[in-house]
């Protein structure tokens, strides 16, 4: 019986990887930390999902909630819930119809909180009663408060101020023993108000006392009612028709029986609930493109690599073409290493997915939201996306090259024939001197693969702007925040009267008087923004408007000029929250101001244009802490700690991971680099040790070498920075449209500078690996391939 012979070919593949095993580990390394935390990420981001959406039902999430100045008696309750309007609305169409809906008191006390138990004002907690019927919490650790004196609160709050169970904090001025660490159901994100840019959980927390303890905290109550509809509804577009007509329902009873609508947030709206499951579906999204654009670039530098390696095997493959080996066989064998090596990156890649990498994306999580506790599921989508596309990916990308490299005749093969283009003569260089010329005609040969560089390089160097990029923006926004300040102290009351009728009024030296009221953005790039609109008193020390303005005219703050594009003489239209009143107002100026999207004009004729009492207002501006007005009629106080939480908490959430990301990024272009860099000697390893025949020293031959791609290096590293700089602020820019608020981006001069400097020390320390594999490259190289 005749031995079956092995084909020549699939040991050529062995061959290979034992030859070049440390380049093929390196792209194996790259695929394998790329794709596992891709992974980790679809797989922790389904399974925290699937938990969260479980909470709804078991800890019976609200379909939403409306607060009232005061109390509701049980008439207007009534009517409310029975889903009628209490007068007609003579535009309504006949199709109008409100769904019952069943109320829940969720009343709750806004107090201080005192972490130390040293007198001083850590942030605020937010109190709920333990019997509450709505809006359950998951317990991470610990159990319900069950007698006087115990509180659980928030597990990210607990972490990141360094609190555990059995801790006394001081609440309100009374202490209280931690006994358990919740997630409540809706308030996945510490959003202390949902028109904040960003959650707060260093300053803001939300907790659960026992109802007897409730009832005797010194705080504000929040007369907050949640609603659930008595019928369900089957998509998001059904809920917000229901929330569209429920509101017009409630607007109508409590103007019919004289009550004061606060704050409406249906559940679709409601950023506490929902910023959290949609930031991570936001990630896995940007998680899976930036991982296809990283298999993409592997796949044009096995690419590249194996042009080279077709055109220093091209004898040998003509002789195996002229011995009957088909090209399709020939493109299988060049393909295999591409295919294996990815599939293999995948395999693994997945396993630690599962398993590390998805510990470390949920720890990330749960670093800044409150979730519940989550089981792993297995999420075939991870598996498409992370290998099935990847390898497909590579296989259309290697197939197209290696198909073109490999069309001509096995004679065109033999002879080392293998350019298309005859050209009849060298491109004529500059009259350098020949060292300079040499090297620049190096630089001419390699520019497909500095291209593929080049394309790797602003990769890196646009991640790394980011990680860059984020803590200077976060520290510009602070030092601006804090410049920008009306006032110390915003005191905004609940009324301007006590319940005497008198006006309240404060003997403080400097305060002012001010109104504000909230409107809506009816266009421009984010429709339904959040626009505050401020009344001052002339000749404010505070807030400095043009006396000149009149009538409709206001100015507006820098960071809604920005935000929205607008110029001087522009029509801005604004929208009450919650009735279809309109104003438009003509922009007459622009105050620096980066804290708010915002409007100012004279508290003459704020009162007039929205119809208040000439001696009506809102509250006191202040440079000194007002004591002398009592807590009851003060209903939110602001503070630098207020306008600094968004960078507060977006420092604390990921301004530590941008540390290890500038790592990453320096290890990413380290070994793009070298991949690449090997490839340009690779392809030259027979000139190479021609010059060595010649007579040239390693550190000559080195400098002739390793000089055009330091300059093509640097000089990438420089074009990538600045065009990364646009890219990245274009789009943060995108990003910030989607959201209320603004938080321009910055990114200095000196950040472009360290970015260019991570590239150079990456390349130097390529350069040494370089320098040795050209030392290591024998005079007979040349010898055995003399055409």
């Amino acid at each position: 019986m005749k031995k079956k012979l092995t084909n020549p070919l699939r040991r050529r593949v062995l061959r290979e990887i034992k030859g070049e095993w440390h380049k093929y580990l390196v792209i194996f390394l790259l695929l394998v930390g790329s794709i596992g935390f891709v992974s980790g990420m679809y797989v922790a981001n389904h399974s925290m999902l699937e938990a969260v959406a479980n909470s709804v039902e078991e800890n019976a999430l609200e379909d939403g909630h409306f607060e009232l100045k005061d109390e509701a008696d049980e008439e207007l309750l009534d009517d409310i819930s029975s889903g009628e309007l209490a007068f007609e609305d003579e535009d309504e169409d006949d199709e109008f119809e409100v769904a019952p809906v069943t109320l829940y008191e969720n009343y709750y006390r806004d107090a201080t909180e005192d972490n130390d138990n040293d007198g001083s004002n850590d942030g605020k907690v937010r109190l709920f009663k333990a019997s509450n019927e709505l809006n359950h919490a998951s317990f991470i650790e610990g159990n319900a408060p069950q007698k006087s004196g115990e509180i659980a609160i928030d597990r990210m709050h607990a972490e990141n101020n360094d609190l555990k169970i059995g801790d006394e904090i001081t609440v309100a001025g009374e202490s209280y023993e931690i006994v358990g660490l919740l997630a409540y159901v809706n308030y996945s994100t510490l959003h202390e108000s949902n028109t904040d840019l960003m959650f707060d959980a260093l300053s803001f927390d939300v907790a659960m006392i026992t109802d007897e303890d409730w009832d005797d905290v010194d705080a504000t109550i929040h007369y907050c009612y949640a609603w659930k509809y008595d019928d369900d509804y089957s998509n998001d577009s059904e809920q917000k028709k229901l929330s569209d007509n429920f509101m017009k329902a409630l607007l109508t009873q409590t103007i019919m029986h004289g009550a004061s609508l606060e704050d409406y947030v249906p559940r679709y709206a409601n950023q506490a609930v929902n910023f959290a499951p949609d930031d991570m579906g936001k990630d896995k999204t940007m998680g899976g493109v930036l991982l296809y654009i990283l298999v993409i670039i592997m796949g044009f530098v096995f690419a590249v690599t194996i042009s080279g390696t077709i055109t220093k095997e091209s004898t040998v493959i003509g002789t195996l073409r002229a011995s009957g080996y088909t090209k399709g066989e020939l493109v299988r064998h060049y393909m295999a290493m591409p295919i294996l090596v990815t599939i293999a990156g995948a395999i693994v890649g997945n396993v630690l997915g599962y398993t590390l990498f998805k510990k470390i994306v949920a720890d990330m999580y749960y670093n800044s939201y409150s979730l519940p506790a989550f089981k792993t599921y297995v999420v075939y989508e991870a598996f498409f996306k992370t290998t099935v596309v990847p390898v497909i990916l590579m296989i259309l990308i290697n197939l197209i090259v290696i198909n073109y490299m490999l069309r001509l005749s096995p004679l065109r093969f033999i002879r080392r024939d293998l350019k298309t283009v005859k050209r009849k003569k060298a491109i004529r260089l500059p009259r350098f001197k020949f060292l300079n010329r040499f090297r620049l005609r190096i630089l001419l040969q390699n520019i497909p693969s500095y291209v593929v560089l080049f394309l790797g390089i602003f990769f890196v160097v646009f991640l790394t702007t980011f990680a860059f990029g984020l803590p200077s923006t976060l520290k510009s926004y602070q030092e601006h925040i804090t410049d920008d300040m009306f006032a110390k102290y915003q005191y905004i009351l609940k009324s301007s009267t006590n319940e005497m009728g008198e006006t309240i009024e404060t003997d403080v030296a400097g305060a002012e008087k001010f109104s504000m009221t909230e409107l809506k953005e009816t266009g421009g790039v984010h429709p339904d923004e959040a626009v505050s609109v401020y009344g001052v008193e002339k000749d404010s020390k505070y807030i400095d408007i043009p006396d000149d303005i009149s009538g409709n005219e206001v100015v507006v703050s820098s960071a809604y000029k920005d935000k929205f594009g607008l110029s001087d003489g522009d029509t801005v239209v604004l929208q009450e929250k919650y009735s279809d009143d309109v104003y438009e107002f003509v922009v007459a100026g622009e105050i620096e101001y980066m804290g708010g999207i915002a409007v100012f004009l004279s508290n003459e004729a704020f009162n007039e244009v929205f119809d208040y009492d000439e001696d009506s207002f809102s509250g006191y501006l202040s440079n000194k802490e007002i004591t002398n007005i009592e807590g009851k009629y003060i209903a939110m106080t602001i503070t630098e700690e207020d306008l600094t939480k968004v960078s507060r908490q977006l420092d604390h959430s990921m301004g530590s991971y941008m540390d290890y990301f500038k790592v990453v990024c320096l290890a990413f272009a380290a070994i793009l680099i070298y991949l690449l860099t090997k490839t340009i000697i690779e392809k030259n390893e027979n000139s190479i040790s021609m010059v060595k025949i010649l007579g040239y020293l390693n550190n000559e031959i080195s400098s002739l070498y390793l000089t055009p791609t330091t300059i093509a290096v640097v000089i990438e590293a420089i074009i990538s920075a600045y065009l990364s700089k646009y890219a990245l602020t274009l789009v943060w820019t995108i990003i910030l449209w989607q959201m209320d608020g603004w938080l321009p981006a910055s990114v200095p001069t000196s950040t472009i500078i360290w970015i260019v400097l991570i590239v150079i020390v990456a390349y130097v320390f390529v350069m040494l690996l370089d320098y040795r594999r050209i030392r290591n490259i024998p005079m007979d190289q040349a010898l055995k391939n003399v055409e």
